[in-house]
């Protein structure tokens, strides 16, 4: 009969020899944006998360104006992926030209105005030269909707050119930005510049139309007070606007296995895109990057249900039983199944050096710390136990590792003993030594007070180091202030008969 450690050795041994066919590096390709863009900076996270996975590397050779250039880039089959707002790629979703794989960041929309203008609401841009974002990017896409949809006219300027230079002097009456808060280094850059700048917040009933309308598209969100500048305060309150999922998409003709290490990529190094997406900082796992998605990528689907796409064959053949047993068959009469068993008992050995080399490390804990060493074991053991449930260890190895582990333990134990032992011969020494020190018809009280304090002191750290346990301290208290009591009455005795004997 088969054991199951040698199943699992055998779905472990196989990737040894399909890896061997496969270890060119795959690249992938990526629009983003301009230097100092923030969908630059996205990218260059994505290229990092990439580098952890062996099989595939990330190229973002362009420079791009943003979403509407990214998506049409991707629509042309000059890219593989591409980070665009969903309000952009909504339309090409819905027609099954693109897929979505996560959210990387949420953009909002910043309309930005001079603090000393009598421009306040969005109504009271009706008329406004107004910078819109240049052709081929998202603000641009998003200020005409967020106009057309609010039926006010601007005269609208497509350039992103001098923005700032041409709001300060009144060469415009504001300018759009949509965009990560405070990721892009130009945008920050240009609130900083200046001591007069204004954001103006979006209508409440504007964002309630435009979430019923692009419920994939948008949501109400706010720009906390102070997030650009702390003093003075910009914005100076919270302040109502909208924003758009920033996503990595790509088309459904991308090969799948490509989609999902990309995917996998991302979601094992989440939090690395805190910074664009603020939300992960303080999540437990990655769902934030794919909350609200709708149109995924198989690909991407297949990581968010099972995980690392790597191992995405040893599940199904862990879960295929007669296809295990055709495996078994196979490998067990050839000389790639003594291979399999020489590779599991290597294994299980290297298990037994390693439990070894921790019991050695704990050893070193006993002069000073006897107690950790015992929970450290302790923990050691339990580890073991959870590795034989779940087959990871044999139960011949376990065996030999648990018999380690409580032989170490009753060490710990026995040196323990010992170690109180000491302990309360050094109590008893310094009992005599607190005598010794007592003058013939000295205030007991003065000196006993002070020699008190003293002992306490060494039982505190002798505590602290793990050499006492906390009942064995506290009965090391009481016999202390026992034996003072003791010694206090004694000399109170011997001063009163004394007394009596001189009176006499």
């Amino acid at each position: 009969m088969i054991k199951p450690n040698f199943i699992h050795s055998l779905i472990l041994i196989i990737p040894i020899f399909l890896g061997s066919c496969a270890t060119q590096k795959t690249t992938l390709s990526i629009s983003s944006g301009s230097p100092g863009s923030g969908y630059k900076s996205i990218s260059s996270q994505i290229k990092l998360s990439a580098d952890t996975i062996e099989q595939i590397e990330v190229t973002d050779n362009f420079d791009s104006q943003g979403s509407q250039q990214n998506l049409q880039r991707l629509l042309d089959k000059e890219v593989d992926f591409a980070i665009v707002q969903l309000d952009v790629a909504s339309d090409a979703m819905k027609e099954g030209k693109v897929n979505t794989l996560l959210v990387l960041t949420q953009e909002y929309l910043h309309i930005v105005s001079k603090a000393d203008s009598n421009i306040k609401t969005l109504a009271d841009l009706q008329g406004k030269q107004v910078i819109i974002g240049a052709e081929g990017s998202g603000i641009y896409f998003t200020a005409k909707r967020i106009f057309e949809a609010s039926n006010i006219e601007v005269i609208e300027i497509k350039s992103n050119q001098d923005r700032l230079k041409k709001l300060i002097n009144d060469e415009v009456d504001a300018f759009i930005y949509v965009g990560p808060l405070a990721t892009s280094e130009r945008f920050k850059q240009e609130l900083n510049k200046s001591l007069q700048l204004n954001l103006i917040p979006v209508d409440s009933s504007l964002v309630n139309y435009l979430t019923i309308q692009f419920p994939e598209s948008y949501q109400g969100k706010f720009i906390p007070q102070g997030t650009y500048k702390p003093l003075p305060q910009l914005p100076n309150q919270d302040l109502l606007t909208i924003s758009t999922p920033g996503a990595l998409i790509t088309r459904p003709d991308v090969n799948q296995r490509k989609v999902s290490l990309l995917t996998w990529a991302i979601i094992s190094n989440f939090r690395q895109y805190s910074p664009f997406y603020l939300q992960l900082a303080s999540e437990q796992d990655a769902k934030l990057l794919s909350e609200g998605l709708i149109y995924i990528h198989p690909g991407a689907q297949q990581v968010f249900n099972h995980g690392d796409p790597r191992v995405a064959w040893q599940r199904y053949l862990q879960e295929n039983k007669p296809l295990q047993a055709a495996f078994i068959m196979l490998i067990s009469t050839s000389s790639l199944g003594f291979l399999i068993r020489w590779w599991g008992k290597r294994k299980q050995n290297n298990l037994l050096q390693a439990n070894l080399q921790t019991i050695h490390e704990l050893r070193q804990l006993l002069d000073d710390n006897p107690q950790k060493a015992i929970e450290e074991n302790e923990t050691l053991r339990q580890k073991y136990r959870l590795m034989l449930i779940d087959g990871k260890v044999s139960p011949e190895v376990y065996e030999q590792i648990e018999k380690m582990t409580q032989i170490f333990s009753e060490q710990c134990k026995q040196w323990q003993e010992k170690q109180k032992e000491l302990s309360h011969n050094q109590i008893l020494k310094l009992m005599d030594e607190y005598s010794q020190k007592l003058p013939e018809g000295l205030i007991l009280g003065e000196v006993q007070e002070e020699q008190l304090e003293y002992t306490h002191q060494q039982y505190k750290e002798m505590l602290k180091s793990g050499q006492l346990d906390l009942q064995t301290y506290l009965q090391m208290i009481q016999l202390t202030l026992t034996w003072t009591n003791l010694l206090s009455l004694n000399q109170s005795q011997n001063q009163n008969n004394y007394l009596s004997n001189k009176s006499k």
